[in-house]
């Protein structure tokens, strides 16, 4: 079991996605950026570090906020993933990973594919936020 993180970066109704890099596990791939807790790590500390790490993004404790829980399996893999929302940030989010990055407003169907199942997932509970 891999315990995970995601950031769901909302401005508006647009939140911020991007492709998992080629050479990882499901390569291009869309996602919610973020990533595996490292030990020690609380959640809101692991998706401080992916989102500084995978997007030039800082982040503050107090600016991530719980959204839900999922546990997924994979055909290789099974991930408990902590999803967080973060309304505020200093920077513009950029590509460090060689990443595509894409704003998708949660009112129109995403056409960004594949979507990880997980990601799927949170963009219906957003849709349902608006």
């Amino acid at each position: 079991m891999i315990c995970a993180v995601a950031g769901v970066l909302q401005n508006g109704s647009y939140v911020f996605m991007s492709s998992r890099p080629a050479g990882k596990i499901y390569a291009l791939n869309w996602e919610f950026p973020g990533g595996k807790l490292e030990v020690g790590e609380t959640i809101a500390q692991a998706l401080i570090r992916e989102l500084k790490e995978e997007i030039g993004i800082d982040v503050s404790v107090d600016d991530c906020v719980p959204f839900t829980f999922i546990t997924q399996s994979y055909a290789d893999i099974n991930v408990e993933l902590h999803v967080l929302k973060v309304n505020k940030w200093r920077g513009e989010p950029c590509s460090l990973e060689g990443q595509e990055l894409h704003w998708q407003d949660i009112t129109m169907p995403c056409n960004k594919k594949p979507l990880l199942v997980t990601t799927q997932k949170i963009l219906d509970m957003l849709a349902h936020t608006c």
